[in-house]
């Protein structure tokens, strides 16, 4: 018995299978996490090292080629990049797609751990972080009120972050800005000269003496006891009380005799403010599997009981809110996703004109929709911006197999048939059609769920969510449709195509599909006596449609509007923070002139880079404002323009929340080679040809002027003869200098640094410094100029590095052009630069992405429409006629090239999904032309009479089917609210398709259907018996 006629004899046992399926996808959405991208961690592992006061040089040679050559050996790494510039190294390690991310990040810190004792001393902890879409920032505050910086920024530490880490659902609290209590030695450089010891021995020294000893333990019959020394210091006056020496007239020389102790702060190289108001920031992080707008609620909740224990005057202003865009879009989508149900289920009624059948066609939508909810969460998926786009571009596929079914069973009943023999032979007459539109979406999507590179990982919940929703859809249309028809509807009396046609409202929609079902079985006729100008016309229309992509541009992801926009400034090499302050206050005073601009939100010189600035600007919301976030940035580009010596680029809000040292500019070229200036001479040529290409913005040369350096070099034959070691006066100039923290002062829960340095006034000049005195290996005191010669250079600002080779780049942002225009463009003319042997030029961010994506887009589409054609040689037992039907393919092309065009959209990945959506969605309206075609061939009619008589009769069904996905997209298509951008070219790619599709397959398909026949054996057969017949008529 087949699973149609068990459904309708019963009706209890499948209404119970189906309230299972609704209560258990109701529970699972409950328990879905809500998102903005899939919870999915790619293995891409960043390490950033600070190393204070080193330049760019040291930190490549001390720091990052370490590193490099230590993690270059895990296994499936892919890709090491990395970037050392003034205090900081920067290293990003990609490993194959296939690698498990948090195995990857394990190896890194293994490896890190091999090689910390190597690294010198005086870097701090190395920051290693996991590349996770979905552990991102989800909200940040700032902290302002009465007390100082640094009292405000203890308060956060240890009261706000602490309470707020304990939500559930957070992964971490950083805090940013305000000063940073530190006990400063100051050294009167002076005092010291006139004393017989040298800063390196003071340092050592309050080092050796502020730490707590283990002394072991006591035993005795009572027990153990544990002792120790302890040495810590408790107060200001217990460091400066230390005794440096015993001096020969026997008084003690102590700390406070050649230094000042200072209980300050730490020297400030960044500054955070919010709107011009200096401040204290602190950046809530969620989990990868948190449900974000959960989280975001529940950390309002628990910051509303913190505040009540916060002194008076202290003040904590929310200043972005992630959850905002990712709430705006599931709305969006959702509003989406019903009023394309309804839609749908309007095209039911209006072709039907009957309530009840449109009711029961409607009740596959919820029990689709729902259930697929549950798979999705038994999966390990979220509900997030894919997943819903996919639900909601398959309301009109999820209808599809219900409209088929049920048109199927009302026209038997409109021949007067009984309800239950209706709904068991309509359902027969397409269950093999059902099964093989299912089966083909599915082959589509599941090519896709595999995609490789990083695209795929996103693209893999799109394809298993829609393959998903589709098989249910399927077995809701077998099962549920037909017993509903058994049981809820009336037999249909001879009076009813009357009654509908005299209808008060939708007569007039009646009498025009008749009077184009008349009109179709003519065009029929006619294209059937005419096929090859039908044919050919298609042909021209196929190859002229794809003429129009070299017109149209392409680009890797669409730029979203998410009411932000993020500025990046640098001053050149040298500048210093004041300066560098300076300029950024300028910047904020022209963006405080946008009437769009709601909060500016500023670091300067961040990770202690302080010749640059990053400001994160929030605007209105989209409805609110006439200008898009791609608009203000044009406006505000002539005006930083003017600015002397600022480089600088505005960038859309990142998608991902992750830190800008991961990902890139949408353009970006490295030139490779081991000759530095044959790089910087190819990069200058290469730079002039970028920077003359329209549509480009915000170009940026990584091979800018450096910073100036004094290079003292140690005479290591006078340092020998002096007795003098080179680490005791390198360490003695980095002391004098920079400073270094030698220990620990603990105030009730804190440690302190103790950091010991040259006080202001003694590290003005570089003349001053050198006359510290070194301790040498006789027991005396040298001067550090008696040692070393002193050279002037010029370091580079950076120092990029790709698998251990250098590189320079070009980094620059896109505006009112295509990407791939610009690529079309400049590549041809780069080919013209002479490069000496072993230099080359490659692309990377997002044109690379572009470009690896478009192939595994290709390779997916290829491979979609092999299994395609598996499918249907499986299900109609032929190797011929699945051809006819996938002739429906690219006929669809036509639609989406010439709809994304006329719309004036390029052709990027979401739009390239729809077009592979596409490949699954339009096979259906052919698989139920040629399906009714084969029956009725085999009920004894023959090839032009079945046609004949098929297209008409499914012409109702394909037109429903085709006007309830494109009705049911259209909400998707022009929705002007969040994620617009995301969405709109899938669903206009996939609408155009579907059109184009309808009307060609309708008149292309039974022609092809009636030349290809000739070569499948029945076909041969029918032609010898036709054949055979004329002889004989003939002969008689």
């Amino acid at each position: 018995m087949k699973i149609s006629e068990i459904a309708i004899r019963r009706p209890v046992f499948t209404t119970m299978v189906s309230l299972a399926v609704l209560v258990l996808g109701g529970l699972a959405f409950f328990r879905l996490s809500l998102g903005l991208f899939p919870q999915i961690t790619l293995p891409i592992v960043a390490v950033v090292v600070p190393y204070p006061g080193a330049s760019p040089e040291e930190v490549e040679s001390q720091v990052t080629k370490p590193i490099e050559d230590i993690l270059y050996g895990i296994n499936d790494v892919d890709e090491v990049n990395s970037t050392s510039r003034d205090s900081v190294s920067t290293t990003i390690v990609k490993f194959k797609m296939t690698a498990d991310p948090l195995q990857a990040s394990n190896d890194v810190r293994d490896r890190l751990a091999m090689v910390r004792s190597s690294l010198p001393r005086e870097i701090m902890d190395p920051i290693v972080t996991r590349f996770d879409p979905n552990a991102s920032p989800v909200l940040t505050y700032s902290v302002s009120g009465s007390g100082t910086s640094a009292e405000i920024r203890l308060l956060v530490e240890d009261l706000i972050a602490p309470a707020l880490e304990r939500v559930e659902g957070v992964g971490n609290v950083e805090v940013a800005g305000g000063d940073q209590r530190e006990i400063r030695v100051e050294v009167n450089r002076t005092k010291l000269d006139s004393s017989p010891v040298g800063i390196l021995q003071l340092a050592q020294l309050l080092g050796s003496e502020g730490i707590d000893i283990p002394g072991g333990r006591l035993s005795s019959d009572e027990g153990e006891i544990s002792v120790k020394a302890v040495g810590h210091y408790k107060s200001v006056e217990d460091i400066a009380s230390v005794v440096v020496m015993g001096l020969p007239n026997g008084a003690q020389l102590r700390v406070s005799d050649v230094a000042e102790v200072v209980d300050g702060v730490k020297e400030v190289r960044t500054t955070a403010r919010v709107d011009g108001q200096t401040g204290v920031a602190f950046v809530i992080y969620k989990q990868a599997t948190a449900n974000t707008v959960d989280v975001v609620k529940k950390v309002h909740k628990a910051l509303e009981t913190v505040e009540t224990q916060l002194p008076p005057g202290i003040k904590v202003q929310k200043i972005v809110d992630n959850s905002a865009f990712t709430e705006a879009t599931y709305l969006e989508l959702r509003q989406a996703l019903f009023l394309g149900a309804v839609f749908a289920v309007f095209v039911i009624f209006l072709f039907m004109l009957d309530w009840r059948s449109t009711i029961i066609t409607a009740i596959a939508l919820p029990i689709s929709v729902i259930g697929s909810f549950f798979i999705i969460w038994q999966l390990g998926f979220s509900l997030n911006l894919i997943s819903m786009i996919s639900l909601s571009l398959a309301i009109g596929m999820l209808i599809d197999d219900s409209v088929v079914v049920r048109e199927n069973i009302f026209r038997h009943l409109e021949r007067g048939l009984e309800p239950f023999e209706a709904a068991r032979r309509g359902t027969e007459e397409v269950a093999l059609a059902v099964m093989a539109t299912t089966f083909t979406i599915v082959a589509v999507f599941v090519p896709i769920a595999f995609t490789g590179g990083i695209v795929g990982k996103f693209l893999k919940e799109f394809g298993i969510t829609v393959a998903a929703a589709v098989l249910l859809s399927m077995v809701v249309s077998l099962t549920v449709d037909p017993m509903l028809s058994a049981r809820l509807v009336h037999k249909i009396g001879p009076d009813f195509q009357e009654k509908r046609r005299n209808h008060k409202i939708f007569g007039g929609f009646v009498r025009s599909y008749e009077a184009l079902d008349a009109t179709y079985r003519k065009v029929l006729a006619w294209t059937l006596r005419h096929g090859k100008k039908v044919v050919f016309t298609a042909i021209a229309l196929f190859i002229g449609s794809f003429g129009l992509i070299y017109l149209m541009g392409s680009q890797f992801i669409p730029r979203g509007d998410q009411s932000a926009f993020l500025v990046h400034l640098q001053m050149p090499a040298g500048t210093s923070l004041a300066e560098t302050d300076k300029v950024t206050r300028h910047v904020e005073r022209l963006l405080n002139e946008v009437p769009e601009v709601t909060t500016i939100s500023t670091v300067v010189g961040p990770d202690e880079a302080v010749n640059e600035a990053k400001i994160d600007v929030l605007t209105v919301p989209r409805e609110e404002r006439k200008r898009s976030v791609t608009e203000i940035m044009e406006h505000l580009r002539p005006q930083m323009d003017t600015i002397p010596g600022l480089i600088y680029s505005l960038n859309d809000a990142d998608i991902f929340g992750q830190s800008d040292k991961i990902l890139t500019a949408p353009f970006t070229m490295l030139i490779r080679g081991s000759d530095y200036e044959e790089l910087e001479r190819i990069g200058r040529e290469a730079l002039e040809i970028v920077e003359s290409t329209a549509g480009v913005r915000d170009v940026a040369f990584s091979l800018q002027p450096g910073m100036p350096e004094k290079a003292l070099v140690i005479d290591r034959v006078k340092a020998g003869d002096m007795g003098v070691a080179f680490a005791q006066a390198a360490m003695t100039l980095r002391l004098g200098l920079t400073g270094h923290a030698v220990a620990r002062y603990r105030d009730g829960n804190h440690d302190i640094d103790v950091h010991v340095q040259l006080r202001p006034e003694d590290r003005e000049t570089l003349d001053s410094v050198l006359q510290l005195q070194v301790p040498t290996n006789r027991g005396g005191m040298v001067p550090l100029q008696s040692i070393v010669n002193v050279e002037d250079s010029i370091l580079p600002a950076t120092i990029e590095r790709q698998n251990r080779e250098r590189y320079v780049s070009i980094t620059a942002n896109v505006a009112g052009r295509s990407l791939g225009a610009i690529m079309n463009e400049v590549q041809p003319r780069l080919e013209k630069i002479e490069m000496a042997e072993g230099h080359r030029i490659s692309f990377s961010g997002d044109a690379q992405l572009m470009d690896e994506t478009f192939a595994n887009m290709g390779i997916a589409l290829i491979l979609g429409i092999v299994f395609i054609y598996f499918v249907l040689a499986s299900q109609f037992e032929s190797f011929i006629h699945p051809f006819t039907i996938m002739l429906s393919l690219p006929l669809a092309m036509v639609g989406a090239i010439v709809t994304l065009f006329m719309l004036d959209l390029n052709l990027d990945i979401i739009a390239l999904i729809g077009v592979v959506l596409l490949m699954g969605i339009v096979t259906k309206n052919a698989i139920l032309l040629v399906d009714y075609t084969n029956q009725l061939r085999e009920r004894g009619l023959g090839i032009t009479e079945a046609l004949l008589e098929a297209g008409p009769t499914r012409l109702r069904p394909i037109l429903m089917t085709s006007a309830a996905m494109v009705l049911g997209m259209l909400p998707t298509a022009i929705g002007a609210g969040a994620g617009r951008e995301f969405r709109m070219p899938m669903s206009v790619s996939v609408i155009g398709g579907v059109i184009s599709s309808t009307f060609l397959t309708l008149l292309v398909v039974p022609v092809v259907y009636s030349w290809l026949d000739r070569f499948t054996i029945k076909g041969r057969r029918e032609r010898k018996m036709a054949q055979q017949a004329q002889d004989h008529n003939e002969n008689s």
